[in-house]
């Protein structure tokens, strides 16, 4: 055989030959893993023994002293007193100014305005260039807002958000990256603009994550409009949020199923099925900062700030999360 006979692939000179026979043998090698693997596998199942649980990054996540249980008294009594109790406590929707930085882009304003089907109890006002942040915070407070969200850009590219929770805080800025919009989704739905979505919040552990958490929760309406069936979804993943928003869609199939042994003895029911149906948009955010009250980068308090957690640090540990 050609292939078992060049098994020093340096001595095809053909760079696609080349590429080919390495190709075949790693194929030829992952295939053999397999078999050894099932062959293990089958012989736990007959010694009646557990098979092993595959290692992971998520599964290896080293343990913190912040992880919370989920009912945990001491946390439900800081949460009772926090920034957001006496919103998520009461019935009252929140009502959230949008903005961008000074001269946004197209891809800003297209942003913005599917953002505003995430949050329909939501204003867009433009902004002007010599308009400050503390000018549009003095304005939102007068007007009874509850949070100030500031989509930032990039070379004409999405990169930021900052939300601010009024009157009292806290600011939080996130990286925003892998933005999608509604139609680069395939089979994407239309999201009705008056209805108040089911929000969704995924593996939130720590103390930190918690405060993220009930911070993003007060975005939403505490009684949501089920009836319209869509979700809005942030999912935790080593310190990445995925937003994801959804309409739950349930489809009358029918099929044919047989009711005796004879072959022709066949019958039709109906039955229901469910299937996602995504909206859009689409994005990850990626904590930066979280700051108490409202935002002051000169002298505002840090609850917490990324830079412990870079590559380049000291003490840092890929397996080690905050959220």
């Amino acid at each position: 055989d050609r292939e078992d006979a060049l098994h020093d692939v340096n001595v095809v000179r053909n760079k696609a030959k080349r590429s080919e026979i390495v190709k075949k043998i790693k194929k030829k090698k992952n295939a053999a893993k397999k078999v050894e693997k099932e062959k293990r596998q089958k012989l736990l199942k007959e010694q009646g023994l557990p098979l092993p649980k595959p290692q992971t990054i998520d599964s290896l996540r080293t343990g913190d002293v912040t992880f919370v249980e989920e009912e945990d008294p001491e946390i439900i009594e800081d949460e009772c007193n926090d920034e957001f109790a006496e919103f998520l406590a009461g019935e009252d929707p929140p009502n959230i100014l949008m903005t961008t930085c000074p001269k946004p882009s197209k891809a800003t304003h297209d942003f913005v305005k599917e953002l505003e089907c995430v949050f329909p109890f939501s204003v867009y006002k433009k902004r002007k260039e010599t308009t400050l942040v503390s000018q549009v915070i003095d304005y939102a407070n007068e007007q009874g807002h509850t949070a100030v969200l500031i989509v930032n850009e990039d070379v004409k590219q999405v990169d930021a958000l900052t939300l601010i929770h009024l009157p009292h805080g806290p600011t939080l800025s996130f990286k925003l990256t892998s933005l999608r919009l509604s139609r680069q989704i395939f089979g994407h739905g239309k999201a009705l603009k008056e209805s108040f979505p089911e929000i969704v919040l995924n593996n939130f552990r720590t103390r930190l994550g918690r405060r993220i958490k009930r911070s993003l929760q007060a975005l939403f309406h505490t009684k949501p409009m089920c009836h319209n069936r869509q979700v809005a979804t942030f999912h935790n993943q080593r310190d990445f949020l995925f937003f994801r928003h959804h309409r739950y869609v349930f489809e009358k199939r029918k099929e044919t199923v047989k009711t005796g042994e004879a072959d022709d003895a066949t019958k039709s029911q109906t039955k229901i099925q469910t299937r996602l149906q995504e909206l859009g948009p689409r994005f990850t955010l990626k904590l930066l900062s979280l700051q108490k009250g409202i935002l002051n980068w000169k002298h505002g308090e840090f609850e917490w700030c990324n830079t412990q957690y870079n590559q380049s640090s000291t003490g840092y540990n890929r397996r080690t999360y905050a959220l």
